[in-house]
C-alpha cells in the first residue's frame, strides 16, 4: 500500500503538468507559423552568410530531396511533379523572394511563379526567373561530405545545366552551407 501511495504521489504531479496534444489541424498552423519563421528570419542571414544569393531546390515527386521536406507545408507530404523552389536574396532591398516554379504555391509561403499556359516549358520558366533576377551566386544542393545537402538528383541538374546560359552555370555552386 505504501509503494502505490508513493507511485501515485510521483505520477500524478507528471500526469497533471504533462502537455495536452494539439489537434492536427492546429499541429499543422503551427508548424507552418514556424516554417513561415524560418523563411523570413533566418534564411535571409544564412543566405548572406553563404554568400548565396540565389538558392534553387529542385526535387520530383517521390524522389525528394531531403532539405525540400523541410520547406513544405505540414499538409504536404511530397514534392508535386517537379516541384523547384527559388529563393532569392536581395541584400540590397533586404527582402527575400521565395518563390515555386509549380503550377501551385507551395503553402502559404512560397508563391508559384509559373504560368503552364504562358510558359509550358519549366526549365525556360526557370531561367527566365533567374536572368530577371541576375544573381551573383547561384546555390545547388550537391555535396561530397554532407548527404543531407546533396539532393539534387543528375538528371536534374543535367536538364537545368543544359537550359542555363553559360554566363550562369559559371555562378552555380555547392549550397552545402545552406542547405
Amino acid at each position: 500500500m505504501r509503494y502505490l501511495l508513493l507511485a501515485c504521489f510521483l505520477f500524478i504531479p507528471i500526469i497533471t503538468c504533462s502537455q495536452h496534444i494539439l489537434p492536427e489541424k492546429q499541429r499543422a498552423r503551427v508548424v507552418d507559423e514556424i516554417l513561415s519563421e524560418r523563411f523570413d528570419l533566418l534564411l535571409p542571414q544564412l543566405m548572406d552568410d553563404t554568400g548565396i544569393d540565389m538558392w534553387i531546390v529542385i526535387s520530383r515527386e517521390y524522389n525528394e530531396d531531403p532539405v525540400l521536406r523541410t520547406m513544405l507545408p505540414a499538409t504536404w507530404l511530397n514534392a508535386r511533379r517537379r516541384t523547384i523552389l527559388v529563393f532569392y536574396r536581395d541584400k540590397a532591398k533586404k527582402t527575400i523572394e521565395k518563390l515555386a516554379v509549380a503550377r501551385y504555391n507551395v503553402g502559404k509561403n512560397i508563391e508559384s511563379a509559373w504560368d503552364k499556359e504562358k510558359e509550358p516549358d519549366q526549365w525556360k520558366r526557370l531561367v527566365e526567373l533567374i536572368e530577371m533576377r541576375d544573381p551573383v551566386k547561384i546555390g545547388l544542393n550537391y555535396s561530397k561530405d554532407h548527404n543531407i545537402a546533396d539532393g539534387l538528383d543528375k538528371t536534374d541538374h543535367d536538364e537545368l545545366m543544359r537550359y542555363l546560359p553559360a554566363k550562369y552555370q559559371k555562378r552555380v555552386g555547392s549550397a552545402e552551407q545552406l542547405a
